[in-house]
């Protein structure tokens, strides 16, 4: 007969939330739940002790000194069944956790108990949308993007309205909704994917980046602003550098005060339990009101599958088509042709993603920006708008053309020995790349709206790098900075790639002109002579030159007019998916994309605009021209 411990025990399986309280670890929230239900489980009253019969021998007679002797049995309980001496019952209950929480934020947490944890992994593979509450204040940066880390710059706000506001924020939202297209690998002009729609299921496959489907402002009083979030995929860090990317667009600066989930998936705040109730008499009772969205969320993980199936059936489904189109072409050549054709092509459909110029007009005002925009097309006839003689190749230079001979850590460490420090490459390594993502955020395409230039633009980083290992000497700093600058014009801190050589020289020969487009400072012209790659190129063109950077499109559309040619008749190569390919190939232009190493096999680019080595490149431009 099961116990009153076992009985409460079978109970506790499912999922349920609680609310967790910001500047409370995750670990620290499931550990007092466990804590709480083991002590629960323990407080049961236990099973009936069992008794144990004992024979003892009496003496009979009213005198003691009677030599008679009695057996007599006595029933008694078992010690060795007393809680004193086997102690708790139960010392581990597994209680998984979802979705989680880091320390700074705060909201619904979901926790599963028993085989609730295998409802746990569907959530996470099912791509739930959760909803946050994120509140955020204008005026300040912070090295963490929280309102508690070290304030790295304060700037006005006052010019930000709510108007400006939103148009960034629909802005934000449009080019996630055309990744969301993206990720979720449907085709669009089917019907089971109209269904999926409808029903709000197109989700991402497998992984992606994180997609937010809903973005505006539930309140604005400057400094204070409060925006509402639905997302997949995230994590509260890139919540946190959503605002302050929103504060840059602003042309000012924010950070978070408070990062709060509302829901995640089918759990919203109003199923959390507080601390006060997470206790087995609240928790049992949760469990059972929310088993109807345990079991919701394993159906709804089927999704997948049902994307793979739909996908499978409509290749079927096309193949057949071809076959009973080829059989009455046959019989009938002419009323049919067209019929063919058409059906032939509907089954060709394919996407592609690119940058492109948008507006949006809000209350009389118009506002322009570049969202990722979703182009479908037929293989064969994109092709067929691609043919024509290549007459100019453009080229990226870092990581295409040429590379940094040694690490930026080796090298700055080499320079720092100069000027008498000794600081751990590794060290210096992690504190430029810090340094050089936050001038990025901060101050874009080498700060020139900010009205700096490239020296000055890299003397910050420099310093910033520096700064971080503990060198504090102001002169000490801007003689470091000025050397490294001048030492990166030289070939010693450069090499060129083998096959960049022999690629130039092919294209030449081939009757081919060749330009730059890099996101490159002025030194790109010394650095190119130095590695004697400079007589090769008609024209350079570079970010802090062009005033714009990669991806936008501005960049190319200069350097077409410097071609005076039109897109189909130029080609570019480059090492970076959305910068060269996408970007380039959005404009018409014959983007081609460099992968040396095999690291972005899993991206949508076709075979025919992939390169392992520059030496393929000739042959491929040839073969498009023939």
């Amino acid at each position: 007969m099961a116990t009153q411990a076992a009985r409460l025990l079978r109970k506790l399986d499912g999922l349920f939330a609680v609310y967790k309280p910001p500047g409370v670890h995750w670990k620290l929230v499931r550990d007092t739940v466990e804590s709480n239900l083991l002590r629960a489980v323990n407080s049961s009253p236990p099973a009936a002790p069992r008794f144990q019969v004992q024979f003892q021998l009496l003496s009979s007679g009213e005198s003691s000194s009677s030599r008679e002797l009695t057996v007599t049995a006595t029933r008694l309980p078992a010690l060795a069944d007393h809680p004193l001496v086997t102690g708790p019952q139960f010392h581990k209950i597994r209680v998984g956790v979802g979705h989680r929480l880091d320390a700074f934020s705060s909201g619904v947490l979901v926790l599963g108990l028993g085989n609730g944890n295998t409802a746990l992994e569907s959530l996470y593979r099912s791509h739930v949308t959760r909803a946050y509450t994120l509140e955020g204040e204008f005026g300040m940066a912070t090295d963490d993007f929280t309102h508690s880390g070290r304030v790295i710059e304060r700037t006005t706000y006052g010019h930000v309205t709510q108007d400006n506001l939103e148009r960034v924020l629909a802005m934000v939202q449009g080019a996630n909704q055309k990744a969301l297209i993206t990720y979720s690998r449907v085709n669009l002009h089917s019907q089971e994917a109209y269904d999926l729609a409808v029903k709000g299921m197109l989700r991402p496959q497998d992984k992606s980046p994180p997609i937010l489907t809903g973005l505006r402002c539930l309140r604005f009083d400057p400094p204070h602003f409060t925006l509402e979030v639905q997302c997949v995929n995230e994590t509260q860090w890139y919540l946190r550098k959503l605002l302050h990317e929103v504060g840059l667009e602003l042309r000012t600066t924010a950070v978070c005060t408070k990062v709060r989930r509302t829901r995640d998936g089918p759990f919203k705040m109003e199923d959390a339990l507080t601390h006060n109730h997470w206790t087995a008499d609240d928790i049992i009772p949760a469990v059972t009101h929310l088993r109807h969205a345990t079991r919701k969320i394993r159906k709804n993980y089927s999704y997948k599958q049902a994307v793979s199936q739909l996908d499978s059936s409509a290749k079927a489904q096309s193949r057949t088509s071809t076959a009973h189109l080829e059989n009455v072409s046959e019989e009938k050549d002419g009323s049919h042709s067209l019929y063919s054709e058409m059906s032939a092509d509907s089954k060709q459909w394919r996407f592609e993603l690119s940058w492109v110029a948008a507006a949006v007009k809000f209350k009389g005002e118009e506002s322009s920006f570049r969202v990722l925009d979703v182009k479908f097309f037929k293989p064969e006839k994109l092709w067929s708008t691609m043919r024509g003689p290549v007459r100019w190749v453009l080229w990226d230079v870092k990581d295409t053309l040429l590379k940094v001979r040694r690490s930026v850590g080796e090298q700055y460490c080499r320079e720092a020995e100069r000027a008498g420090l000794k600081l751990p490459p590794l060290q210096v390594e992690a504190a430029f790349r810090q340094a050089y993502r936050q001038h990025s955020r901060l101050y874009p395409n080498y700060g020139l709206a900010q009205g700096m230039n490239g020296q000055t633009w890299w003397a910050g980083v420099v310093k910033s790098t520096f700064s971080q290992c503990g060198v504090q000497d102001p002169v000490l700093l801007d003689t470091v900075a000025r050397s490294l600058f001048q030492n990166f014009c030289g070939p010693e801190n450069w090499e060129v790639f083998p096959d960049s050589n022999s690629a130039l020289k092919s294209c030449t020969a081939l009757g081919m002109k060749q330009g730059v487009v890099s996101n490159f400072d002025s030194r790109l012209e010394e650095v190119l002579r130095g590695c004697g790659l400079l007589t090769h190129f008609s024209f350079l063109l570079t970010s802090e030159g062009a005033g714009v950077a990669k991806p936008d499109i501005t960049i190319f559309k200069q350097a077409l007019q410097k071609c005076g040619l039109p897109a189909k008749n130029v080609a570019h190569v480059g090492d970076h998916y959305i910068n060269d390919y996408l970007t380039s190939r959005s404009l018409g232009i014959r983007g081609y994309l460099l992968d040396r190493h095999g690291q972005q096999e899993h991206l949508n680019v076709p075979p025919q605009h992939r390169l392992q080595s520059l030496d393929e490149l000739p042959a491929r431009l040839q073969q498009e021209t023939d």
